[in-house]
């Protein structure tokens, strides 16, 4: 019943994204060598809409030498009036076994609802900022991560 359900929740996340309305769509290359804490990953977005609700949705590409079940990540949100917001991120990866969720056989891609109905408080530029939370200084076979923002459907 539990693969039915993940496989239903799937199904319907990627319908979600197959949608070209999209207002951020991008992802970035994390280097061969390992994602260290002292290089964040950045996106930046106009957003010209305040009144349109928004899903966030965080994408993310390893390959299976990664040696966690799960990824934490913080992220801090620049505003346009450059105040910024903070959130801990943690992606699962695999289950507790070391089964790996997401598509692919030695690349695996996941797309993980981070936000649902997000409304941008105000117009004008905003910046995401990631900086992997792991208690390490590299994290080691992460390929690439990514935002997309689709207007919600509720």
């Amino acid at each position: 019943m539990r693969k039915l359900i993940l496989l239903l929740i799937c199904m319907y996340l990627t319908s979600c994204l197959s949608s070209d309305s999209a207002i951020l769509n991008d992802s970035v290359a994390i280097s061969e060598n390992g994602w260290s804490i002292d290089n964040p990953v950045r996106f930046e977005m106009d957003v010209t809409d305040t009144a349109q609700p928004y899903d966030i949705y965080i994408t993310l590409r390893h390959n299976t030498d990664y040696e966690w079940m799960n990824l934490f990540l913080f992220l801090k949100t620049y505003y346009p009036d450059q105040e910024y917001s903070r959130d801990t991120l943690e992606c699962f990866l695999s289950d507790e076994t070391g089964r790996w969720f997401g598509k692919g056989s030695s690349i695996k891609d996941h797309v993980m609802l981070f936000k649902r109905g997000v409304k941008f408080p105000q117009e004008g530029y905003y910046t995401f900022e990631f900086v992997q939370g792991m208690r390490t200084e590299s994290v080691k076979n992460i390929m690439d991560l990514g935002v997309r923002i689709v207007p919600s459907r509720d």
